[in-house]
């Protein structure tokens, strides 16, 4: 009699065959014995009982010591990982150093970047009420020309509070120019100072440290002072109820004290003046303020804006009657328009670029680039952590292999592959933090950032960077882990490396992808450094070289011409102008609604830019004249004369522009409108950003006296400016300041400049981490063709052939590169471009100077280990195999 088939068969199946016989042998001497005891159909069931017992023993064993030794939760396992990683990068100094830092550069950049676009995405989101705080704009355009304005009319606020129930509150926000501020002997020159509502306090989310936030600017003449500004003034006292003396405007008594106003805000003031010190603004199309509103939280954005037409036909409607002689519908028949819109706050730092913002502000396409740059800088450094550690696979190969005899399975060198890639990440991650700290004051002064220490120790910063940590080491170590556990035992023990070593058509794709990048990168660079070389060197129209502008000389009042007469006697002084406005940076010229007298009717007036210069001004800024003549002491009707630029011309379409008569409309009111002759035409010259086009200007005789711009000799610089300041000080006690208006001219472009440095930097960083990438990939071929290279020293091959051969391959990948970021970096510089009005052409040789920049750079790379290769010595490469 026989053991029932059946059970012999579940025992052949999990019973591993070298035990086989002898479990089985025991277990057939136990049937037959029970068969002899017990019977045929009990001796069965005995047999089925003793083969299920011995596999569910066999089972749990197997499990427990699988479970004690390789369970991914082990402390003991987790231990053993990262002392053999250890083990493994102290073995391989060199190795793992690159490999460190490539991670570590692509760390700490990425870290940067994180900090400034954070920063970035954060603009006023301090405000507890930020979702329902909206900034009012006016669009539009008069006789044809657009109108895009940060700011509303004045009595929008209250007009619209009034009117409209959801509107919780209003805030105007108003700049008056500089203000030389005094408090007993001190003297002060302060450019942070705005004049708002009552209600400021309560929209914006400012803390009071002193005063009542309901009252402290309901009263004519009181303002709120910063903490850092009343330290400044007052110590230690306590500012509430002194006064400080603001200008021309008098005396103002300080009623409160509030926190500095964050970084990451769209304004920064450091007074705060009670807008009811202000003459009354009263008229909607010739006053304007930065207005915002406060809407309810039932109250959508949307059903606000919906009214804007309604808004214009019962706001501006009766002024464009009295300013146009026409009603809004006619208005609108013509083709022109006016509406108002409501912007989020926290929209504005990124989505907003209108005339009269407050600040500077950003774009968010630079929040997208950087965070792009971010996300390919981190991926080359991952894609130089695989190379590298794929290169180095030959050498892991028998390692792995005796594991797999020993009795490792796959998961096991998988867990302990992904332990030294997270290990080394970790370490990458240390040196990262120590570059970060050490650039950190470099960066924020590119970045115009105040990154300290503590925003990098913050508890969710520190969280974050170290989830992203074993994010990036498990991601960079999947593919090594994956390919360095699936060798097979029995070929690399023979010597041959599984067959997925020798297909590097991804590792091949990687580095041409790195390639791609930096090649793109380097695009961008030549193309930004292009573009700045070309608005420093352009031909703007006048001479910004050798300007010197005195401000704020108002304060002279009386004594200013008979200062300025005084400077001109000078021997370095060529000429003298009082020069309300300058061509550089903000013009802060005025704006009036101009209209040719000789144009029918019901022609709409043009909004032109209005210029008040005195005689000298065209000859100290060497501004040219095309027709006419400049103004002039020597006629005394020059009072109704104007200047007008090319642009006018076009605008008005005249053939023959001297003696044409303009009219100015002022407010509207009758008082205020005025007729001047043009008896000159300047040629056009850059009076605004670049980004512009040229627009048509209007200047009126009469110079304003807040500054004083000097056409001057720039030898003995130093003993001017010390002459100078001497002169100043025997007027007044007022702080003495000036510029250069080539200085003022070049900050106009300050963002840019910034971003091709920037640009700049991550571009070598971008090509050093590819270059150790392709490091890697040259290093895995070499080692691959090492018995190769000596047969075919053996043969006669020269040195020079052989790094010929070694370096064909990847030559060719950085032609592919080259023919995929060409068209990607002429598109996306195209795109940058286009918001210069005035801009270079992309020529060829820009994109070949990149390509020929990534080849010289690969070859160098290349060439280093393929000189190192050729010069081995045959025998010791034919032996090594």
């Amino acid at each position: 009699m026989t053991p029932p088939p059946l059970a012999d068969h579940l025992l052949k199946l999990f019973c591993a065959p070298d035990r086989l016989e002898e479990v089985q042998g025991d277990l057939h001497e136990e049937f037959q014995y029970q068969l002899r005891r017990v019977g045929v159909r009990r001796a069965r069931w005995r047999y089925w009982w003793d083969v299920l017992g011995f596999l569910l023993s066999f089972a749990l064993k197997r499990k427990s010591i699988e479970y004690s030794t390789t369970h991914l939760t082990n402390p003991t396992m987790i231990q053993n990982y990262f002392k053999i990683a250890w083990r493994n990068l102290w073995r391989k100094k060199a190795f793992s150093s690159i490999n460190i830092a490539g991670l570590a550069v692509g760390l700490a950049t990425c870290l940067l970047i994180v900090l400034f676009v954070q920063d970035e995405l954060s603009y006023d989101r301090y405000n507890a009420k930020a979702d329902r705080i909206f900034r009012m704009t006016l669009q539009g355009s008069i006789g044809g020309k657009e109108l895009d304005i940060a700011y509303a009319p004045a009595p929008a606020g209250p007009a619209i509070q009034h009117d409209y129930p959801g509107v919780e509150a209003f805030t105007r926000l108003e700049e008056q120019g500089t203000f030389v501020i005094k408090y007993g002997n001190e003297r002060f020159k302060e450019e942070r100072v705005v004049f708002t509502d009552s209600s400021f306090f309560t929209i914006f989310s400012i803390p009071l440290l002193k005063g009542n936030r309901q009252t402290v600017l309901t009263e004519p003449n009181t303002v709120v002072l910063t903490e850092s500004t009343a330290r400044k003034y007052f110590g230690t006292q306590n500012p509430v109820g002194k006064s400080l003396t603001m200008g021309t405007m008098g005396l103002f008594r300080v009623t409160g004290v509030c926190r500095d106003v964050p970084s990451n805000s769209h304004f920064h003031y450091d007074f705060f003046g009670s807008y009811r010190s202000l003459h009354a603004r009263e008229k909607w199309l010739s006053s304007g303020a930065n207005t915002y509103f406060l809407l309810r939280e039932d109250y959508p954005v949307e059903k606000l804006a919906a009214q804007s037409t309604q808004m214009v036909r019962k706001y501006l409607g009766p002024e464009l009657k009295e300013f146009l002689g026409m009603s809004y519908d006619e208005y609108l028949r013509k083709g022109d328009r006016f509406e108002f819109q409501f912007q989020p706050i926290t929209d504005l730092h990124l989505k907003s670029d209108r005339e009269g913002e407050l600040e500077p502000n950003s774009d968010e396409k630079y929040v997208y680039i950087f965070s792009a740059i971010a996300v390919f800088i981190l991926m080359l450094a991952c894609i130089n952590f695989m190379n590298l550690s794929t290169a180095g696979s030959a050498n892991r190969a028998r390692e792995v292999g005796i594991r797999k005899v020993l009795g490792s399975v796959q998961r096991q060198l998988i867990r302990q592959f992904l332990a030294e890639s997270v290990l080394i990440t970790f370490l990458a991650l240390l040196v990262a933090c120590g570059l970060v700290i050490v650039v950190l004051p470099t960066f924020n002064q590119l970045a115009t950032k105040t990154f300290g220490l503590d925003t990098l120790l913050n508890v969710r910063m520190i969280t974050y960077t170290l989830a992203g940590c074993l994010v990036v080491g498990l991601l960079a170590g999947s593919y090594p882990a994956f390919f360095l556990s699936s060798f097979k035992p029995v070929s690399v023990l023979k010597g041959k490396l599984a067959s997925g070593v020798r297909s590097g058509w991804l590792r091949n794709t990687l580095v041409t992808i790195q390639f791609v990048v930096s090649i793109g990168m380097i695009i961008g660079t030549l193309v930004v450094y292009q573009q700045l070389r070309f608005i420093q060197n352009k031909k703007v129209g006048f001479d910004k070289e050798q300007v010197l502008i005195l401000h704020d000389t108002y304060v002279l009042g009386n004594k200013l011409n008979a200062f300025k007469a005084e400077l001109a006697k000078q021997s370095q002084v060529a000429s003298v102008s009082l020069a309300g406005y300058l061509p550089a940076g903000n013009s802060n010229s005025g704006f009036d609604g101009v209209r040719d007298v000789n144009a029918p009717a019901e022609t709409s007036p043009y909004r032109l830019k209005t210029y008040r210069i005195d005689e000298q001004y065209l000859p100290t800024l060497g501004i040219r004249l095309a027709l006419g003549r400049n103004f002039s002491k020597a006629f005394s009707g020059d009072s109704a004369a104007v200047l007008v630029n090319e642009a006018t011309v076009r605008q008005f379409g005249w053939k023959n522009p001297i003696g044409q008569r303009i009219a100015t409309m002022g407010d509207g009111s009758p008082g205020d409108r005025h007729t001047y002759t043009v008896v000159g035409v300047i040629r056009d010259f850059h009076f605004e950003s670049m980004h512009q086009h040229i627009a048509p200007l209007i200047m009126l005789y009469g110079g304003d006296g807040y500054q004083l711009a000097l056409r001057i000799r720039t030898e003995n610089l130093p003993a001017f400016l010390k002459t100078l300041e001497q002169k100043w000080k025997a007027e007044t006690d007022n702080p003495f300041s000036y510029s250069f208006l080539n200085e003022r001219f070049n900050k106009m472009y300050e963002s840019e400049q910034r971003i091709g440095k920037l640009f700049g930097i991550f571009a070598g960083l971008a090509v050093v981490i590819a270059c150790l990438g392709l490091f890697g990939l040259v290093a895995l071929t070499t080692l691959q063709r090492t018995k190769e290279i000596g047969v075919r020293k053996v043969l006669g091959a020269s040195v020079a052939s052989i790094v010929v051969l070694l370096s064909r391959d990847f030559l060719r990948l950085v032609m592919i590169a080259i023919l995929i970021a060409t068209p990607i970096g002429w598109y996306a510089m195209n795109r940058w471009l286009a918001d210069f009005a005035y801009r270079i052409d992309l020529e060829w040789w820009v994109f070949g100077l990149a390509g020929f920049l990534a080849v010289a750079v690969a070859l160098l790379t290349v060439s280093f280990q393929s000189i190192k290769a050729a010069l081995v010595n045959p025998v010791k490469s034919l032996r090594s195999e």
